[in-house]
């Protein structure tokens, strides 16, 4: 939906002239964010409501922020597929489309980017926002590591994204709901009145992101509640939190049942800057959810976003340095490797950075970006070194020349695998679903490389599946460790 100052039309007229004023152009710095870890459907004429994950914490894991020693874990939800379901290669065809032409227009690719989810492998968090929970409509929110401010549709919106069956919160129906001033540590952007031009200074914000969305509206605070796992469990985190409460709103993060971003990234206002934690971790399932797949099936995925005490930390560290509001790591080879065990290729090296440490590549491990990206020069070597080995039929898309997808199956590229060495010693091997998905709906079989040029790199959800990840805010490191995690 295209957004102009001119389409805005709000009750208050200092919020319209305000927000729509924000849409006007800008010095082009492009944040691109998050397509991710959302793999949800365009089509919202179906509701069918998100599904809790089927396995509960452990019992040391239902404690609050406050009486758990510091550390708490929240039930991620997974959203069922719709009748019209996008598919990988829609979301990977997506996202390559938003690259190449950020690429074109010579700006930065910056974490995160948006692309189009996929029904039946998206991961929400369920939230109510307000006081008291009895009149507040529950919210799903994408995370994203790539972002530093929380946000969500808020009344009025008459300026929104349609895409979500749920309507935009509405902040007069909580007691606890606030504006922050302009002198709050958090404020961003100053208007001189909101309320119709009868009330004291407010605080705005905005985001702009490089596939052309936009999100505009009231910095504000209110108490989160976030559920526990299992019915009347009741609220394992109730903490009161500065966030975007958005009027104008032209964005992928708000699709299928997805109302909005709770930001994980670094940065002032960021979820995890406000709790004080000093660690974060989660883990995301390969498999995943279909229209045949059972409420009471105990074997259904599940997984948590882990805070504080409760975080997983287990597994090899790369140290990360802060890029924009990401993290980004120090990749110091990528390895290349074809065969089974017993008959095992020699490793060739695709990337090998210099003996400094100012030579290793940066790359972002980013929840919001979907494919594993890699600049030219490390990509195009690595894809015919695949393509030799696998023998597969090339199946071109002439509106897509840079998705790499071949006539075959799963079964043709179990041989191959990549890893990718960071500093501080850690490596992740990546194969199989890591490294390439399907397409069921096609007539014939298709495998495709989930791995995509770029003009930098960026370790996008996908290849992070089966993976437990973990953030350590004090000592700068992110571990990870290869798991089941619809067991964890």
């Amino acid at each position: 939906m295209h957004i102009s100052a001119a389409a805005c039309s709000f009750s208050q007229p200092s919020i319209r002239s305000n927000l729509c004023n924000m849409f006007s152009p800008l010095p082009v710095t492009v944040l691109v964010s998050i397509a991710a870890l959302a793999f949800i459907s365009g089509d919202a004429t179906i509701v069918h409501e998100p599904v809790a994950a089927a396995a509960a914490p452990s019992s040391d894991e239902a404690d609050s922020i406050d009486g758990g020693g510091g550390g708490f874990s929240l039930p991620l939800v997974r959203r069922r597929s719709t009748t019209t379901t996008t598919t990988m290669i829609d979301v990977a065809k997506e996202e390559i489309q938003l690259a190449t032409a950020i690429a074109a227009g010579d700006k930065k690719l910056l974490v995160p980017l948006y692309g189009r989810p996929q029904g039946g492998s998206t991961y929400l968090v369920q939230l109510r926002i307000g006081t008291p929970t009895d009149r507040i409509s529950p919210r799903y929110v994408l995370f994203d590591t790539g972002s530093d401010l929380s946000w969500t549709q808020c009344e009025p919106c008459t300026n929104c994204s349609s895409f979500t069956p749920y309507p935009p919160h509405d902040p007069s129906k909580s007691r606890t709901f606030r504006r922050l001033s302009c002198f709050d540590p958090m404020c961003e952007l100053c208007t001189a009145v909101v309320d119709g031009g009868g009330g004291s200074a407010g605080c705005l914000f905005r985001r702009r992101y490089g596939d052309g969305g936009a999100v505009s509206g009231e910095l504000v605070s209110d108490v989160f509640h976030f559920g526990a796992a299992g019915d009347g469990g009741g609220y394992q985190l109730e903490r009161d939190v500065a966030f975007g409460c958005a009027h104008v709103e032209d964005s992928k993060a708000v699709r299928g049942y997805s109302t909005g971003i709770l930001a994980l990234g670094i940065g002032k206002p960021s979820f995890v800057t406000q709790l004080g934690v000093d660690r974060f971790s989660y883990c995301i399932p390969a498999s995943e959810i279909t229209d045949d797949d059972d409420d009471d099936d105990e074997e259904r995925s599940a997984s948590f976003l882990r805070f504080g005490s409760h975080a997983r930390m287990t597994g090899k560290r790369a140290p990360f340095k802060q890029d924009g509001s990401g993290y980004a790591v120090r990749l110091k080879s990528v390895v290349y490797q074809h065969g089974g065990r017993l008959n095992q290729q020699q490793p060739v090296p695709v990337y090998v950075a210099g003996e400094e440490a100012a030579a290793a590549m940066p790359m972002l491990v980013d929840s919001g970006t979907t494919l594993l990206w890699l600049p030219g020069s490390v990509f195009y070597p690595l894809q015919r070194r695949i393509e030799e080995d696998i023998s597969l039929t090339r199946r071109y898309d002439l509106t897509h020349p840079s998705l790499y997808c071949y006539l075959g199956n799963m079964t043709d590229v179990e041989a191959v695998s990549v890893t990718l060495g960071f500093g501080g010693g850690a490596d992740l091997e990546l194969f199989g679903t890591s490294l390439f998905f399907t397409d069921e709906n096609l007539t014939e079989d298709w495998v495709c490389l989930a791995v995509a040029a770029g003009n930098r790199a960026i370790l996008g959800v996908y290849p992070q599946r089966n993976i437990n990840v973990g953030y350590d805010l004090s000592t700068m490191e992110i571990a990870f460790d290869r798991d089941q995690c619809d067991r964890v």
